[in-house]
């Protein structure tokens, strides 16, 4: 037997149980534990070592790390600009794709959109001294407005102009509803900028958040003013989306000398009259009236500045319908009794009975597109459904799948539920059939008598006036000044045309008793 005895020291802190003694080794025999001095320790229970664990005193073991979350890295620079407009370009073809499954359109259209994206971005790639269209900045608050602060970013970007894209190049969310637009008017569609608009302010078409249609792991790359600008926080403006169209069409026209179509102007007018509930007869005086004002309904090449009637032609349009209609069915009580009964004007309209057929009923919930309207006042005088409504619409729009702030604990408190399917927005057409077929009942044939003038029966309806006028307006998507205004210039304008059309007529007869006399 082995006298050889193996010593361990006591771990640091531990010592002999027995009290007094000092000893500061120990050793194991027969499964008890034994200080150098041979006191049997209390307490000490031995356990089988595993074979595969012979001889492993000195290893070190480390404890394995917790595998960090990814986190996406924000991209800076060419890259940003880069990807931002990889989302705009895939905003952009859910749009499309949007007009063409939903809306019925022809399924060029995406080609088209897709082609005029692909010349949009080329003059990315060019110098910044062509200047021209792209020199605005993007701005998710108010679209359409331009700011003064944008000196210092532009003049850092020039000292990389080759290398990155300057950021007050980069287009614009709104431009997305331009490029659909300018791709339906190059495929001849009849479709008024008024729908487009109407289609986006109440959320049927993409642009209100637009940011929720990226994907999570794409939009977390955004820095924040890429981001910021393709979540729109604004009600989206008629007036700016008008604008984006008329410089869009001129960016084009300088760029590549492209000229766009003209407006379908007949399937247009023929809509918007029908929208209106008005007689199928304004249909020929507006084109009379195109005719004699000598408008195409197209886009001009704007190389100066032009009165805004002659710049857009969807407001030449419908201001040449209200004008048509004060002519041959005035918002007034005057008796004007038709010549003959070819006249156009043998049925009358009931301005009473059209303006009962024509206002909305008033209903309880929101309005469809007036949410993002509401403000802390309007909250405090909400019904129980419209609260309902702006809640529900809260929850569609801004809550998404971005990690909470708040702690899960509380948020359990308060569990959302799951919202029903967006009600379907019935076409503007199918709301005025039923309109017209009343209207037209309720139209007053006249017969033809000799006229005689009562200036004492004279009465004015400024209300029937001001409700088809903001009927007109609420179809084209801009503003009741606006059509106001589009109104006033054209009937300047035809009274322009009809003193000039007396000068003629006056020096026609005078020539033709000159040239009498001189026969004599």
């Amino acid at each position: 037997m082995s006298s050889y005895i193996d010593y361990h020291r006591f771990p640091r802190g531990e010592s002999c149980t027995e009290e007094g003694c000092r000893s500061r080794k120990y050793y194991i025999e027969d499964g008890k534990k034994f200080c150098q001095r041979g006191h049997e320790q209390a307490g000490f229970t031995q356990t089988q070592q595993d074979e595969d664990d012979w001889n492993q005193q000195g290893r070190k073991t480390r404890k394995k790390k917790e595998e960090k979350e990814k986190i996406e890295k924000v991209l800076s620079g060419l890259d940003a600009s880069t990807h931002y407009l990889e989302c705009f370009q895939l905003i952009l073809w859910k749009q499309s794709r949007w007009l063409i499954e939903v809306k019925g359109f022809p399924p060029e259209l995406e080609t088209v959109v897709r082609d005029l994206w692909t010349l949009r971005i080329q003059d990315l790639q060019k110098p910044e001294e062509r200047g021209g269209y792209g020199s605005t900045m993007f701005s998710s608050q108010s679209e359409g407005e331009n700011t003064d602060t944008d000196g210092a970013r532009s003049m850092s970007s020039k000292r990389s102009r080759g290398s990155v894209v300057g950021k007050e190049k980069l287009p614009k969310l709104i431009e997305t509803l331009g490029l659909c637009y300018l791709g339906m008017l190059l495929l001849r569609l009849p479709v008024s900028l008024g729908e487009l608009y109407n289609w986006a302010a109440k959320e049927e078409m993409i642009y209100t958040r637009a940011i929720k249609e990226v994907p999570k792991d794409m939009r977390t790359r955004l820095p924040p003013y890429y981001y910021a600008a393709l979540e729109t926080r604004a009600q989206l403006r008629g007036s700016s989306l008008y604008r984006t169209i008329l410089q869009l069409v001129e960016f084009y026209n300088d760029q590549f000398e492209m000229v766009f179509p003209s407006l379908n102007a007949p399937l247009l007018i023929f809509k918007h009259v029908k929208d209106l509930g008005l007689p199928v007869e304004i249909y020929p005086a507006v084109r009379r009236l195109s005719t004699i004002l000598g408008f195409d309904f197209s886009y001009p090449i704007l190389r100066k500045r032009v009165h805004e009637i002659q710049a857009y032609p969807e407001i030449q349009i419908i201001s040449m319908i209200i004008l048509a209609t004060k002519l041959s069915h005035p918002f007034d009580s005057i008796t004007r009794v038709p010549e003959s009964d070819l006249d156009p004007t043998v049925l009358k309209i009931d301005w009473a009975k059209w303006r009962n057929t024509m206002r909305e009923r008033s209903s309880e919930g929101l309005k469809r597109g007036d949410e993002i309207k509401v403000t802390d006042v309007d909250v405090l005088g909400m019904s129980e459904k419209k609260m309902d409504d702006y809640l529900d619409w809260y929850q569609r729009t801004w809550i998404d799948d971005r990690d909470a702030k708040m702690a899960e604990q509380i948020l359990e408190l308060f569990p959302l539920e799951e919202l029903p399917p967006k009600p379907v927005v019935e076409p503007m057409q199918e709301h005025a059939i039923p309109h017209i077929k009343q209207i037209q009942q309720d139209l007053i044939s006249q017969k033809p008598l000799p006229f005689e003038e009562d200036e004492s029966a004279l009465k004015i309806f400024p209300r029937t006036q001001e409700l088809s006028m903001k009927k007109a307006a609420e179809n084209t998507g801009i503003s009741l000044q606006t059509i106001v205004r589009g109104v006033v210039q054209l009937e300047t304008l035809m009274e322009n045309w009809n003193l000039a059309d007396r000068k003629r007529r006056l020096l026609a007869e005078q020539q033709s008793v000159s040239s009498s006399d001189d026969e004599d």
